[in-house]
């Protein structure tokens, strides 16, 4: 991406009274990105965190905490028991993401108050995250807020901050190789907001359901890895069988 242009994003955001700014790691390309420009702006008044869900793959937490180590400083915050307080048990896909969006920003709220930070930096991008909840109504996109009339200010306490908003991936894709992404963190697969939990389909939520999932990806992904596959993933149905006893009697 022109260098021109990053320096323009740059200066707009210098431009905001920002006293301090919190970002919320997934893992993902947008979020990365978004705290790396951000940073470049603000330096350390930028406070970036990975929140431990519960819902993560194998190790993730650590993992992009790694990775990431050279160009941007993350701490990581484990919230997996209020997430599993407000959302084992729930069945529908839906109801999971809306939960996990109001546990998410409940969590945030208090990280923000923790640090002094009036504003969250998002990775929000055109599709599929507001086009998707605001204008097509496909499914709730868990980081989008105030395209759906959400006061950040009133009810979490910060403002918004979502420098990628107008972008697209393959767009978002080329700044953060510009801004010298890891091209781990650059070329990684799309993952879910609430995580394995969208991923455990059938029947209530649970912890023996997730362990399972999150194995299945582990070894889904490990034997996958440098096929040239666009995307995959794993998952987990429960669902009730009865077998024929005859079957097995070989009638």
């Amino acid at each position: 991406m022109d260098m021109a242009i990053i320096g323009k994003m740059i200066e707009d955001i210098k431009s905001l009274p920002i006293k301090c700014a919190l970002a919320a790691i997934s893992g993902g390309v947008d979020s990365t990105t978004a705290a790396v420009l951000v940073r470049r702006a603000i330096g350390n008044r930028l406070k970036a965190v990975f929140i431990d869900t519960g819902f993560m793959r194998f190790n993730e937490p650590a993992h992009v905490k790694d990775i990431l180590n050279d160009i941007l400083p993350i701490d990581i915050i484990n919230a997996s028991d209020s997430f599993y307080h407000e959302m084992l048990g729930l069945s529908d896909a839906e109801k999971k993401r809306i939960r996990f969006r109001e546990v998410f920003y409940g969590v945030l709220s208090e990280i923000a108050r923790g640090y002094g930070c009036d504003w969250l930096v998002q990775g929000t991008i055109a599709p599929p995250d507001w086009i998707e909840t605001r204008g097509g109504g496909i499914k709730t996109q868990h980081n989008v807020l105030e395209q759906i009339g959400i006061d950040t200010a009133s009810k979490y306490g910060f403002k918004l901050l979502e420098p990628l908003r107008e972008l697209y991936k393959d767009q978002v894709r080329e700044l953060a190789r510009t801004l010298n992404v890891p091209n781990e963190i650059v070329n990684r697969q799309p993952f879910p907001g609430p995580g394995l939990s969208i991923r455990a389909v059938g029947g209530e939520l649970t912890l023996e359901k997730l362990d399972v999932v999150r194995e299945a990806t582990r070894i889904v992904e490990e034997g996958l890895e440098g096929m040239g596959l666009s995307q995959w993933f794993a998952a987990a149905w429960e669902y009730e069988f009865t077998p024929d006893e005859g079957a097995f009697q070989g009638h």
